[in-house]
């Protein structure tokens, strides 16, 4: 199968919504999220920055449904079944 984009180099935020692995272990207490990507840009590791990373720490623990970063939007949204979903935002993170 080709990929989508011809290379693997292309960057995942084009896509409007990747499915990620996402646990509260991946949440550093800087904030810094280490995002597994799934999909057509499988492997392709992204990082993202919360400003509150125990809340999003606390959700994850919580959260047993999917996982899903929305790139544009700046988003990471944990879906629970038919229950509802609930939205965090988070920044592109500071090169370091």
């Amino acid at each position: 199968m080709t990929h989508p984009y011809g290379t693997r180099e292309h960057d995942a935020q084009e896509l409007d919504t990747c499915d990620v692995l996402l646990s509260s272990h991946d949440v550093r207490d800087d904030g810094l999220i280490v995002l597994h990507v799934l999909g057509p840009t499988r492997g392709v590791p992204a990082t993202v920055w919360t400003d509150d990373p125990e809340r999003l720490r606390r959700l994850l623990r919580e959260h047993r449904g999917t996982a899903q970063w929305q790139p544009r939007g700046n988003r990471l949204r944990l879906s629970r079944d038919t229950v509802g979903t609930t939205l965090v935002r988070v920044a592109e993170s500071p090169r370091r």
